[in-house]
């Protein structure tokens, strides 16, 4: 009987083991989808403010970053003339909301993210215009960064 006490005991740990890792996943889960909450309201934040360049910081800075709309556009330097280019007055950029956002991890460096955008803007600089987006994230080394927006 003594010989099968540590036997039962090893078995016990052996299958509590992957508990005790799976357990850690939520709040890992919970962490990532809070970060790339707070990644997408400071994207909203920057552009407010007219700051086109802090809203670019939610993108990854490199040459595979695409923007999907009316057109296809390919990295992040190309992104950012085309928002520079559509939107060169803070009058035009006007008042930007995201609603509606869910997030989904894709595994421990990939996300999605869908939802809505509006934008308030005076009737001479366009009017108001919104629709929906999906993004495609990615964790780097400076944190998380979308690598794909289709926005419609």
């Amino acid at each position: 009987m003594p010989r099968s006490l540590p036997a039962a005991i090893g078995l016990a740990l052996f299958l509590a083991l992957p508990c005790f890792f799976l357990s850690a996943l939520p709040a890992q889960t919970i962490f990532a989808e809070q970060e790339i909450r707070t990644l997408i309201a400071r994207q909203a934040e920057a552009w407010n403010r007219g700051d086109v360049n802090g809203f670019m910081a939610g993108y990854e800075h490199a040459t595979t970053t695409t923007f999907v709309g009316a057109s296809i556009t390919r990295g992040y330097q190309q992104v950012l003339e085309r928002y520079l280019e559509r939107y060169p007055t803070r009058q035009k950029m006007g008042a930007l909301t995201f609603s509606n956002l869910e997030v989904q991890m894709l595994g421990e460096a990939y996300a999605s993210a869908v939802g809505q955008w509006n934008l308030k803007r005076a009737s001479d600089d366009g009017g108001d215009v919104g629709g929906y987006f999906t993004l495609l994230l990615r964790k780097t080394g400076v944190g998380w960064r979308i690598i794909l927006d289709h926005t419609s």
